[in-house]
């Protein structure tokens, strides 16, 4: 048992407190967190970004879905917290669970209100009511036996050209005031972090991986409040805000902005990124619209100035992976590449690239059967040797000044068994039906899920994680809407990114993914469909051409050539050059 889960545990006693819970995110509802957030990390030593932890006077209970399966086994090893696989048939919701602990007997839930989003509290309380459960939302237990826990150094924010965003702070207001006058909104507040950085044109780097900075926003049809740390905005920037009349506040004051907000006026929030306490201090008798806010949707769809830079970003990020690639290949056989090192070699070569500052997430880089652990991350404890023989699976992306990416390759570093090349060529043909599909109804994203899957099916496979997720521009590389999954109400519309990345993992033993980013485009019938953006050769080692159709294979070539004529003026190596155009072959 670690022994902060006993230290939890005693403050538990000390507040009357019979069941805790820590969710994994911060006070905006972030996926990746500073690491400051990372409470269930420090409780359990699990380090997935999705998690839910449940700590009783007895037990501990961690819930996280199919991509971190096999790595929160090995993580919760040996510390007395059990796995609770989400989704899976036979293990109950956290809420499900809470219910059936109160059927016992009532109790009193503890959790920190500022982490916990304001949907998930409330789902919690008119859920527990009936069986007598009393909510305590004031105490951060895990904070009070942290010691020496992170403090947040808030970053100095830049401004994006306009050769990124393609619309100006002004004109994305004005849109989203539109908006809340359709709504009969008189007051906005947006209080995730990519909307706020979206809306102003802004980014930082207050958290790893997302160039974003810790603040809210509040907007009214007269004022728009932005809400920052100290000392975070250079004087040029603070005069530009200032003078497009925004007011700057500082960011421990958004408590008290919204008490004192008219009770007799609407308030448009979204309770799934708005944390409990702030809305605790809402006046009563305020309207509420609860609705992910006009920010969600806008950034979601990317206008051609956008694209444009975005596009621009895959081809540096193409030359990054192609050299990244051959030097793979060509020190292999040396025996002294290692999983740690590949992923640093690979962030030197986008780190060299222009505009590039930073990795869009923690690079999986995993050989073997790590790589069957899907969104492993190499460390120094596991940290595999890459021999001369199998898939080494590569899943990384670069934040450029000019757009976000996100790839993932597997690639044969030797000679590869029949079931590899066999699963390989079925995950392809799954990664080309997602490209190639079209669609009349723009919430269609279900059918899409499910024709691209089919390959893999057929043959008695599937993957447990997303087929696709949306990608920011300059922003978080995981985007909603989800528009593929059947509860999602929000539509496919030309100008979202989405990526397209079936896999296939065979525990213990290997991993594959292939990940594009696609444009959703219209053509010219009206339909919906897919251009891929991403730049980067697949494994031919791996395909085995008897399993694809001649329309498959013309598809790859397709997409071969234009790899080919995109990077190839821009390959100054000879060698670097040759291995392109080796690569990109017809099959």
């Amino acid at each position: 048992m670690k022994k902060e889960l006993e230290q939890l545990r005693e403050r538990m006693s000390d507040n009357d407190i019979d069941v805790y819970f820590v969710p994994s995110g911060d006070e905006h509802n972030s996926e990746f967190v500073h690491d400051r957030f990372r409470c269930v990390e420090f409780l359990t030593g699990f380090t997935g970004e999705a998690a839910e932890l449940v700590v009783t006077k007895d037990g501990a209970y961690l819930w996280t879905d199919g991509r971190f399966f096999l790595q929160a086994e090995d993580e919760l090893a040996g510390t007395g917290v059990q796995l609770m696989r989400s989704g899976t048939s036979e293990v109950p919701t956290t809420a499900e669970f809470l219910v059936d602990l109160a059927a016992e007997t009532p109790y009193t839930l503890g959790f920190d209100g500022k982490v916990v989003n304001n949907r998930a509290a409330c789902d919690f309380r008119g859920q527990l009511d009936p069986y007598g459960v009393k909510l305590r939302f004031d105490k951060d237990l895990a904070g009070e036996i942290w010691s020496g826990r992170p403090e947040i150094e808030p970053s100095e924010l830049f401004a994006l050209p306009a050769s990124s965003t393609g619309e100006t702070f002004p004109e994305k207001l004005a849109r989203v005031r539109s908006e809340m006058q359709n709504e009969k909104a008189d007051y906005l507040l947006i209080s995730d972090l990519t909307e706020t950085a979206w809306l102003f044109n802004l980014r930082g780097s207050d958290i790893d991986y997302t160039p974003v900075f810790f603040s809210y926003t509040l907007v009214s049809e007269e004022e728009v409040s932005l809400f920052l740390m100290d000392r975070v905005l250079p004087d040029s920037l603070a005069e530009a805000l200032t003078a497009a009349g925004v007011h700057i506040e500082h960011y421990t004051s958004i408590d008290k902005r919204i008490a004192a907000l008219p009770p007799d006026k609407t308030l448009w929030l979204d309770s799934a990124t708005a944390g409990f306490s702030l809305c605790q201090k809402i006046p009563s008798g305020m309207k509420i619209v609860d609705l992910a806010t006009p920010v969600y949707m806008m950034k979601a769809v990317k206008n051609p100035v956008e694209i444009k830079s975005t596009c621009r970003a895959h081809i540096r990020d193409g030359l990054a992976m192609i050299r990244f690639i051959c030097w793979l290949k060509e020190n292999v056989e040396r025996g002294e590449l290692t999983e740690l090192s590949a992923a640093k070699y690979l962030k030197k070569c986008r780190l060299e690239q222009e505009g590039c500052f930073d990795l869009s997430f923690e690079t999986i880089s995993g050989y073997g059967p790590n790589a069957a652990i899907v969104h492993y991350a190499p460390t120094p404890e596991t940290n595999a040797v890459i021999r001369p023989e199998g898939f080494l699976l590569v899943d990384s992306g670069g934040q450029y000044l000019e757009g976000t990416t996100d790839i993932t390759r597997t690639i044969a570093v030797g000679p590869l068994t029949e079931e590899m090349i066999r699963d390989y060529t079925l995950v392809l043909k799954s990664h080309i039906e997602m490209a190639r599909v079209c669609v009349l109804d723009p919430m269609s994203g279900p059918i899409v899920d499910t024709v691209a899957r089919k390959p893999l099916q057929d043959a008695g496979l599937d993957f447990r994680h997303g087929l696709s997720h949306g990608v920011g521009h300059i922003l978080a590389v995981h985007e909603g809407p989800p528009v593929l999954k059947t509860d999602c109400p929000f539509p496919m519309k030309p100008g979202m990114i989405l990526t397209d990345e079936p896999g296939v993992y065979i525990d213990h033993q290997f991993g594959i993914r292939i990940e594009n980013e696609l444009l959703c485009c219209a053509n010219e019938d009206g339909d919906l469909c897919f251009e891929p953006i991403t730049l980067c050769p697949y494994e031919r080692r791996a395909i085995d051409k008897s399993l694809l159709s001649e329309n498959e294979i013309r598809w790859i070539d397709m997409y071969h050539r234009n790899v080919r004529d995109t990077l190839l003026p821009l390959v100054e190596e000879q060698h670097l050059a040759e291995f392109l155009i080796a690569e990109t072959e017809p099959l």
